[in-house]
């Protein structure tokens, strides 16, 4: 039985990866799979193996195939009028904004929505929801929108796995009205009442309580979730909420010790259990961890009353199974690499001394975090055998004592935020020390590899296992080279939006310079909207790209001008990477405003102008003056074979500049000044300089309606060809020597 159970949900685990995208990696899964099974000469394992796996390989294809006759292709919009069914606990409010995730009574189809505020008033109505409204709504539809950099988070293949494939931005609500429960909802729609009430509840603790109790008792995230947080995060501590499910047994736990002690019959309380289970699922969020729990206890729980007893692998196994079939994605996500991988690790090596179980638990979880954020600090480890502890007989009474006193003893919740904020901040004072190594992202098959490796060392007696270590070091350490030395160079364009950003990275990382950060205009928000913590885009895009290939340091950061779309993100940048100088067009530098409040501590500030010798030819401007549009920087480099020319928001007077000091001026990839506005790219200076491709970096949907029909007409009249950042996401041209290739992420080529 145990073994029918547990290679049934290794099946199911590769087919799932298969489905999922990693079609050689869920490949060689199944087939190593398969062959373990005939090896064990088990009818039963391989009767259980093969039906199991062809329902669920069927019902994936059929469920899969249907999500994609759903998906609108990118750019398509339809405005429809509809009713949403919205749970109370799922309303997600952030600043002027919110957001939910609802079904459309008509196709029962899940939906991501998103919505405005216009009130304080109607601000106050979305916080009072309690129960499952109906809304009358009209919308514009769209499909998500994946990732359009390169190792950037996809929203949309996250939302995939789950069955959501649509999103909805709001124009109108024309009604909102309680909604009609069946009998099969009635069940479901309680426990999200009340998670709701709690959520509400929890928001109004102190600071740091409110963020601990958030997160451990519904699992939501608070909006200061982040920013309280930055010690676990960056010492790798996260998994003790609701990824590891660890809090999950405690309550549980905690409710069979009150139980017993106070005398309940056993069968009572235990089918209580199991009858309750399904509902806490809902109260405590529905996390993979939370799941992974709730089903491992329930199926051990439901045996034991049933007359037969699970032991913990089947336990998980089963787990494993249903959690796959309720997320086909789940392997895709940390949260579920680790409660999954780090629980079967602690059963498969639970008579394993302390050392090698905590060295295996770190080994197994080392290639997710790796994937997902590219670092991992030293002190990680430490931090796990001195804090997990902590957690049951710390953590976990304080978030409960501030919690429930707060209504009756508010001085006693405080006290416990300020002990909880203390505890984080000393976790933020370590996570600061030396020891925090940017790795970069692995390649999909090393860090299988590593999983692979890791399994395998266990395999091994103690005194071989040295060996077995050493060739993990060696190997982390080749992928730690291979990220930060590259063979290849490479000039990207990342997608910012309505803004620029672009990478110029020379081989072996010798020289890395980035010509301007992107940045979005801030609008001054009401009183009466939600405080969110200041978050840049750049975190997600050029940021998040550049830690992913191991790089932590910018040699030359070119602003072109003062525009915020050009620079206000140039805060991020100095908080995270390490900026050797700031290079400006001359006047820019006497210009206080886009200075204040940075830190240029140990930042070399250096205005520039042509005429000037640096690694890029500085093309404009040629004297000192404010930083508008006119006097923007254009830039000019060559790299794998090609010449590149930068132009900013330079404008056509500009362009008239550059032509009349070099009537020579050529180049093979322009990047169109100002979005590609027909205040620049004039026909002449397009003639003039002959380029084979011409590149766009503006938003999608911008409010200025760039590009303008006036420059891709001057585009087509020169039967120049165009990439744009709207329709392709990243451009990027990778190089070795004088040869490269082109790459988009949304696709396109040149």
């Amino acid at each position: 039985m145990t073994l029918a159970c547990f290679f049934l949900s290794l099946t199911l685990a590769a087919i799932s990866v298969l489905a999922g995208g990693h079609l050689w990696g869920g490949l060689v899964l199944l087939l190593v799979v398969l062959f373990r099974v005939l090896t064990l000469k088990s009818r039963l394992v391989l009767i259980v193996t093969v039906i199991g796996g062809g329902l669920f390989g069927g019902w994936l294809w059929v469920h899969q195939e249907r999500l994609s006759h759903r998906q609108l292709a990118l750019g398509v919009k339809q405005v429809q009028s509809m009713k949403i069914r919205v749970q109370p606990d799922a309303i997600v409010l952030r600043g002027t904004g919110y957001y939910f995730v609802g079904q459309d009574m008509t196709s029962h189809d899940w939906v991501t929505v998103h919505g405005q505020l216009r009130s304080a008033s109607e601000q106050m109505s979305l916080q009072a929801v309690d129960r499952p409204q109906t809304w009358q709504v009209t919308g514009e539809v769209t499909g998500l929108l994946p990732a359009t950099n390169f190792n950037q988070f996809d929203a949309a293949r996250y939302w995939f796995h789950r069955g959501i494939v649509r999103s909805v931005k709001l124009t109108a609500i024309d009604r909102r009205q309680a909604s009609v429960q069946t009998i099969w909802q009635r069940w479901p729609d309680t426990w999200h009442h009340w998670r709701a009430r709690l959520i509400h509840y929890c928001e109004r603790l102190p600071s740091a309580l409110s963020v601990y109790a958030l997160g451990l008792f519904p699992g939501s995230k608070s909006s200061a979730f982040v920013e309280e947080m930055q010690g676990m995060k960056s010492l790798g501590l996260l998994h003790l909420f609701a990824i590891s499910g660890l809090h999950v047994a405690l309550f549980l736990g905690a409710l069979e010790w009150l139980a017993v002690h106070g005398r309940l019959p056993r069968e009572w309380w235990e089918w209580g259990l199991v009858a309750s289970l399904p509902g806490y699922l809902i109260l405590a969020g529905s996390g993979s961890g939370v799941l992974r729990a709730c089903l491992m206890h329930g199926s051990r729980l439901m045996g034991k009353r049933l007359g037969f007893r699970l032991d913990r692998l089947t336990s998980w196994s089963l787990a494993l199974v249903i959690g796959l079939v309720v997320n086909p994605g789940l392997l895709f996500e940390l949260g579920g690499q680790l409660s999954y991988g780090l629980s079967l690790g602690l059963i498969l090596w639970e008579h394993e001394s302390l050392f090698w179980r905590q060295l295996g638990l770190t080994l197994l979880s080392l290639p997710g975090i790796l994937t997902a954020f590219f670092q991992w600090h030293l002190l990680t480890v430490v931090a796990n055998w001195l804090v997990v502890p902590l957690f049951p007989t710390v953590i976990l009474p304080l978030t409960v004592v501030g919690t429930v006193s707060f209504p009756w003893f508010p001085r006693v919740s405080w006290a416990c935020s300020r002990l909880l904020g203390g505890f984080d901040s000393l976790l933020r004072l370590v996570g600061q020390l030396p020891g925090n190594l940017l790795v970069g992202k692995p390649i999909w098959w090393v860090a299988w590899l590593w999983v692979v490796l890791t399994w395998h060392l266990f395999s091994r007696p103690v005194k071989a296992r040295k060996m077995w270590v050493g060739i993990l070091i060696v190997t982390y350490a080749g992928m730690f080279g291979w990220n930060h030395w590259p063979l290849t160079g490479e000039v990207a364009y990342f997608d910012v939006g309505q803004g620029d950003s672009i990478l110029l990275r020379e081989p072996f990382n010798r020289r890395v310079s980035l010509i301007d950060t992107g940045g979005r205009l801030a609008f001054p928000q009401p009183s009466w909207a939600k405080r969110v913590p200041k978050r840049y885009g750049a975190e997600t895009t050029s940021i998040n790209y550049l830690h992913s290939r191991g790089i932590h340091r910018i040699d030359d950061l070119y602003l072109t001008h003062h525009d915020t779309d050009h620079i206000g993100d140039l805060p991020a940048f100095l908080n995270q990477m390490q900026v050797t100088r700031i290079l400006v067009p001359a006047g820019m530098e006497r210009e206080p405003s886009w200075q204040r409040g940075l830190n240029l501590q140990g930042v070399q500030l250096l205005p520039i102008k042509v005429g000037m010798p640096l690694p890029v030819l500085v093309r404009h401007p040629y004297e000192s003056a404010p930083a508008e549009n006119g006097n923007s920087l254009a830039l000019q480099t060559q790299a794998g074979g090609l010449n590149f020319l930068f132009m900013g928001d330079l404008d056509r007077p500009g362009e008239q500049k550059m032509m009349t000091a070099d009537s020579q001026l050529q180049t093979d990839v322009l990047k169109l000044g100002h979005h590609g506005s027909k205040t620049a790219s004039a026909p002449a200076f397009i003639q003039q300089l002959q380029p084979r491709l011409a590149i766009i970096s503006a938003g999608r949907d911008n409010r200025y309606g760039h590009p303008n029909p006036e420059t891709l007409t001057t585009l087509a009249q020169a039967h120049l060809p165009a990439l744009s950042t709207q329709t392709s996401g990243m451009i990027r041209y990778v190089y070795r020597g004088e040869r490269g290739q082109w790459q988009t992420k949304l696709g396109g080529r040149p």
